[in-house]
This record gives structure tokens, C-alpha cells and sequence, in this order.
């Protein structure tokens, strides 16, 4: 089985992450035609209470499994995938039981009891996601993020294949029906993906040592599993109070349930799906972070540590302040771009809800990609409850400030925006902060900030430029974004940006990834 170091590794999971992000969004836009944003809302309600289950049954499997194999707790690691899948995949059959049985009132509380159907069709997936999470772990904890990198692809191109499939036939009978359709692809795509990494486990697990370890429990891995399901549980958990309180209430300054669930499914649907899209490139970053530093620690090598947690905190700003300063600015040429004929003018104006709400959403992107990359770095070096509590703290403000703004009628649905940006900016403060009292990061002001910073305003400059000669419509709004990629990177090299890794520091950075 392949090793990959710290670079191509998470270069081939951001890329085949960005690629899955990239097929999800535009699943969304042909799904936007076929349901609408009222059938778009009741296909995202589902997914707070979801997203939840998963973290419970699967989220933090993946990383804490990782943890284990990557620091040579118990070698044996048919051991560890043994006795893992038996715990987790029993704890996703009653989750996936659950919340079939359960769809009904769960649904009512929501304020759509139309979304019923839609978590019966999503339900199965929980089980085959848990199942599917195991040998993610396994893989990542080898440092072979291939098998991952393929199950992901596949899951999503499953899902759009038989998502829009279903959703189409269904249509004809309902909204609910159609929503349906959507998810049962959902659930379709995980059972291909498990295959698909089952086939991989099957091939890899004959170059394992075969010794029994007896080391190794479910209780040992369970106790490290905690602590990562805890703090991936805690924005979920925020996003399902969201689930039952945005819909209600919107209803209550006045809003019928079809234009609440509408603005519903514009934020979480729309802008959301692309505020992820970057943000999964951070994510990359962050799982392949976990088996470096947790085996550097497990070795007390705290040089090597700050080297690696830098060049992740470093990588992260690059890819991430590009991203969120190109939403900031041309928020309606993306959302016009991407959902064309998805969005419509009624009763609101939903082109111009989603451009607003993107353009605050834009600020979130950077911190959330700190917030993911800081937790897992802390994480890795056993600092697990400090995170947990950062993010207990900001959810709590955030569901405060949902709380108070929604309710005001001239804010609305952007007071949902705003208190996940404060929640976000707040976090990310907070571990940072105490990040930097652990590892001394090594990050400089002028080159990793400011200069991507000035290099950022050249890239916007240079496409609203580009926008005002050439005008808008498909081509030109994909030569404006082009163009401006080419010239942030183009800035970078130009204002000397390679000068930061200086022949010291880029030898000694690639002599260490090379040892490991």
C-alpha cells in the first residue's frame, strides 16, 4: 500500500474532494429545476438531522481510527477494522432505524410535515455511511488517501446520476415525492461507495502484519473516537436547531410556510453548497494533518510539529482568501451564472436573497477553514476538549444571535448568515489563540497574509475589469474567473511570494515530510 507525504496527500484528497464538492454543486442547480426552491427546501431540511446522526455514528470514526493505525496503537489493523465495524455499524442501524420511525413528528416540529417521506429515503444511508467511515479511517490512518479519494467521486457522481433520475420521475406526483426521489440517490451512492472501498480494503489488508493484538478493544478505540465525534458533533447539532427554528420563525413575522421553507432552501441549498466548495479544499488539509502530527507528537518531535501545523495553516490561507474575496465581490454573477433558470422573481426575489446572502457568507470562508484546521491540529496533539469547548461557546452565541435577529423583519433570513459568521470568526479566534500557546506557529504577517492579501485585490481588480469590456453571459463569465485566477497566482510569483520558503526552509520542510 502507497504512503503519500503531507503534500500529494492532501493535494489528491483536495482534489478529488473539490471535485466531489464541485459534482454536488452542480447536482443542485438541474435538482433546482426539477424541485424548485420550495422542493430544494424540503431536500435540505433532512440534512441537519442527518448531518447529525452521521457525526454521532461515523464523523469522527474516520480521523480517530486514522489516529490510532497512523501512531502504532495496537499494530494489527485488521484488529482495529474488525472490532470497529462491529461497534459502528450496529450504532448506524439504530440511528438508520431511528429516524424512519421517527420522520413523522420530526418532520411536524420542522414546521413541513411534507419532509417525512424525504427522511425515510435518506434513512438507510446512515448505516452504509458508518460502515463506509471505518475503512475511510483506515486508509487515511495508512496515509493512503487514494481509497477515500475514489469513494468520494463515486459517491457523488452516484448521487447525481440517480438522484436527478429520481427526483424526475417523481416529480410528476408531488414536491415530497420529488425530494424523495433526490435522497434515495443519496442512499444509492453510499452503498456503491462502501463497495467500492470494501473491494480496495480486500486487496490492501493481505500486506498487514497478520499477529493477533490484543491490545487493541472496542473500548480503546471508542475512547478515542469521543472526543473527535464531540467536536464534529457541535456545528451539526447548531445546524438542527437552525432545522426547527429558521422555518418557524420566518413564519412568525409573517412568512407563509412555502416562502419560509423557500428562503430555507436558498440558504442551505444554494448558498451554502457554495460556500462549501472552498472550504472542502481546507478540509483536505486538515485530514491529512491528523496522522502526521499525531504520529511527530506521539514522538515528541514539537519542531517538526510547528513545521507541519504552519505549513497546513499556511496552505489553508492561500487556497481560502482568493476564494472568499471572489464571493464578496461578484456574489450575483455566480449565483446568476449557476442557477440561471433555478431561481425566479415571486414573492421575493430569490436571485437577490442568495446574492446577499453570499456576499456575507464570503466572510465565513476563511474562518471556517481556520476553525477545521486548528481543531484538527489541537486535536492531533491531544488537546481534544479545547476545541470542543471554543465550539460549544460560539454555537451557543450563534443560535442567540439566530434567536434575535431572524425575528427582526427587515433582517429576516440574513440574521441566519450573520450569526453563523459571528459563531465562525469567534471560534476561530479562540482556537487560534490557544493553538498558539501549544505550537509555535511560524507564520509571517507580510508574506502570508499581506501579500496573498495584495494579491487578492489585483485578482478582483482584474476581473471587474475584465467584466466591464467583455460583459456577462456564459463565456464571458468564465474567462472573467479564469483571468482572475490566472492573476492571483501570477501576483504571487511576481511580488516574490516563493521568497517565504527560502532554500532553508523548503530543504528542511521536504527532508521531514520525506522521514515520515
Amino acid at each position: 500500500m502507497k504512503k503519500q507525504n503531507f503534500i500529494v496527500g492532501s493535494l489528491i484528497l483536495a482534489l478529488s474532494s473539490f471535485f466531489a464538492k464541485v459534482i454536488g454543486a452542480v447536482y443542485r442547480i438541474p435538482l433546482t429545476y426539477i424541485l424548485g426552491a420550495e422542493g430544494l427546501g424540503l431536500y435540505q431540511m433532512i440534512f441537519p438531522l442527518y448531518s447529525t446522526l452521521l457525526v454521532l455514528c461515523s464523523t469522527g470514526v474516520p480521523n480517530a481510527i486514522a489516529k490510532i493505525v497512523a501512531s502504532g496503537n495496537g499494530a494489527q489493523n485488521r484488529a482495529v477494522v474488525r472490532k470497529s465495524l462491529l461497534f459502528f455499524a450496529g450504532i448506524s442501524l439504530f440511528m438508520s432505524l431511528a429516524l424512519a420511525l421517527l420522520s413523522k413528528p420530526i418532520a411536524t416540529l420542522q414546521g413541513n410535515g411534507d419532509a417525512w417521506l424525504v427522511y425515510v429515503g435518506i434513512a438507510p444511508a446512515i448505516f452504509f455511511v458508518g460502515v463506509l467511515s471505518v475503512f475511510r479511517g483506515y486508509f487515511q490512518g495508512k496515509q493512503n488517501i487514494l481509497p477515500t479519494s475514489i469513494s468520494l467521486i463515486i459517491e457523488q457522481l452516484f448521487k447525481l446520476i440517480f438522484g436527478l433520475l429520481f427526483a424526475s420521475l417523481f416529480i410528476s406526483r408531488g414536491l415530497m415525492f420529488g425530494a424523495f426521489g433526490a435522497v434515495l440517490g443519496v442512499t444509492l451512492s453510499e452503498i456503491f461507495a462502501l463497495v467500492m472501498i470494501v473491494i480496495q480494503y480486500l486487496f490492501s489488508r493481505r500486506k498487514d502484519t497478520q499477529n493477533i493484538c490484543e491490545n487493541i478493544t472496542v473500548k480503546s478505540i471508542v475512547k478515542t473516537t469521543i472526543p473527535m465525534t464531540i467536536s464534529s458533533m457541535i456545528m451539526p447539532l447548531t445546524l438542527l436547531v437552525d432545522s426547527f427554528l429558521i422555518i418557524n420563525l420566518l413564519k412568525h413575522i409573517g412568512y407563509s410556510t412555502s416562502t419560509a421553507t423557500n428562503m430555507y432552501g436558498i440558504l442551505t441549498g444554494v448558498v451554502n453548497s457554495l460556500i462549501n466548495l472552498p472550504v472542502v479544499l481546507s478540509m483536505a488539509v486538515a485530514t491529512m494533518v491528523i496522522p502526521i502530527i499525531s504520529k511527530l507528537h506521539s514522538n515528541h518531535q514539537a519542531h517538526l510539529v510547528a513545521d507541519k501545523a504552519t505549513s497546513a495553516l499556511r496552505l489553508v490561507l492561500f487556497i481560502t482568501l482568493p476564494c472568499a474575496v471572489v464571493f464578496l465581490v461578484f456574489p450575483k454573477d455566480i449565483i446568476y451564472f449557476l442557477f440561471k433558470n433555478g431561481l425566479k422573481v415571486g414573492v421575493i426575489d430569490e436571485y437577490q436573497v442568495a446574492s446577499n446572502l453570499l456576499r456575507i457568507g464570503a466572510f465565513a470562508i476563511l474562518f471556517i477553514a481556520l476553525v477545521q484546521v486548528a481543531t484538527t491540529i489541537l486535536q492531533s496533539i491531544n488537546k481534544t476538549k479545547v476545541p470542543v469547548y471554543n465550539m460549544i461557546g460560539a454555537c451557543f452565541l450563534k443560535v442567540m444571535l439566530t434567536l434575535v435577529l431572524v425575528l427582526i423583519p427587515s433582517i429576516n433570513i440574513y440574521g441566519a448568515m450573520w450569526s453563523t459568521l459571528t459563531c465562525y470568526v469567534v471560534c476561530a479566534i479562540l482556537n487560534l489563540q490557544n493553538l498558539t500557546t501549544c505550537i509555535k506557529i511560524k507564520l509571517s504577517m507580510q508574506y502570508d497574509i499581506v501579500l496573498p492579501a495584495l494579491a487578492c485585490v489585483m485578482m478582483a481588480t482584474s476581473m471587474y475589469a475584465i467584466k466591464q469590456i467583455i460583459g456577462v453571459g456564459f463565456i464571458q463569465t468564465m474567462t472573467v474567473f479564469l483571468v482572475g485566477g490566472a492573476m492571483y497566482l501570477l501576483t504571487i510569483l511576481l511580488l516574490n511570494y516563493r521568497r517565504t520558503y527560502d532554500k532553508q526552509t523548503i530543504a528542511k520542510y521536504f527532508h521531514n515530510i520525506k522521514t515520515l
